[in-house]
């Protein structure tokens, strides 16, 4: 039970979305609520947060994972809903994802990899893509082309993909997945509090209204925890992620109905917020600026319009 426990912990760590104790009440439910289980699962969690924050430090600045997300968010401005970790299985998955697309919208196609998929791809198997049309769009694609865009989306954005374009097969992906923990989802009990180094942090709030996650009161983060965040943020309307410099800038994104990503940048000596409509790539631009020149770069945001603030 003890080596059951751990890979189930380890993998727990590596989807970066559940916390100590929700980590915990997961282990209760897969195995069975005991207090031999629920204390066995909480030494065994102790042991395995650090050890997975040491290797966290060893990355490279941007992980296949993020690659991943990236693609993944292209796809879903494109009009291609795009989800990781979704549904248990891929027939689940089929039944839900049309419930990704918000009432009154219409999408032509979806991508996505479920549980199971997750399970192979954080022990370094690769990853597995389901995809699929919606027939109800006002031009349907066919399901090889919504196949061949999530295979060019993964390629460009540096992913190493095996699909043929057979329709019949799932698209494979080369990676390991893992996802950097901050915050919150890098505590434990007696353990120390995250430490952020001052060159590149970044104060963090956001809120995804759809997952339910969100974090109220700022949080210290890297850039790259910052940046991974950002892509995980569910493109959908109202989620939000504001990013807070060291000294006063501040960069805020939101999701819109389309989608769309809004971002801006307060300035209180006018009095005005500044902003407009982005690609992901171009908010992950300016949040390095932020977190490396401590400055808002609008000079890279052409184009922006200005709201006064009320008087």
């Amino acid at each position: 039970m003890s080596q059951q426990l751990r890979e189930y912990i380890r993998f727990l760590l590596a989807l970066g979305t559940d916390d100590f104790d929700s980590i915990i009440d997961r282990c209760v439910e897969y195995l069975e609520d005991t207090p031999e289980v629920t204390a066995l699962a909480r030494e065994i969690a102790a042991e395995e947060f650090p050890a997975y924050l040491t290797d966290q430090r060893t990355w490279p600045d941007v992980t296949d994972s993020d690659r991943l997300l990236r693609a993944f968010r292209e796809l879903d401005m494109s009009g291609i809903v795009a989800r990781a970790d979704f549904a248990c299985c891929q027939s689940c998955g089929i039944s839900e994802v049309g419930g990704e697309v918000p009432d009154g919208e219409q999408r032509r196609g979806y991508t996505f990899c479920h549980r199971q998929d997750m399970e192979s791809a954080v022990q370094g198997g690769g990853l597995m893509l389901a995809y699929g049309i919606f027939t109800d769009a006002d031009e349907p694609s066919t399901q090889p082309e919504i196949g061949e865009d999530v295979a060019t989306a993964l390629r460009r954005h540096g992913l190493t993909v095996r699909w043929d374009g057979d329709p019949s097969r799932r698209i494979d992906v080369d990676l390991t997945w893992r996802r950097r923990r901050s915050g919150h989802l890098a505590t434990w009990p007696d353990g120390p509090d995250p430490s952020v180094p001052d060159t590149d942090r970044l104060n963090v709030t956001y809120c995804d209204y759809w997952r339910p996650r969100h974090q109220d009161d700022a949080v210290p983060m890297t850039l790259a925890e910052a940046r991974g965040l950002l892509l995980e943020l569910t493109p959908r309307p109202d989620n939000f992620a504001t990013f807070e410099g060291r000294t006063a800038g501040v960069v805020q994104v939101m999701w819109e109905t389309g989608p769309k990503l809004w971002l801006e940048c307060p300035d209180p000596a006018a009095r005005r917020t500044l902003g407009r409509h982005v690609t992901v790539t171009e908010a992950e631009n300016l949040m390095t600026i932020l977190a490396t020149e401590d400055r808002v770069a609008l000079d890279l945001l052409p184009g922006h319009t200005a709201e006064d603030w009320p008087t």
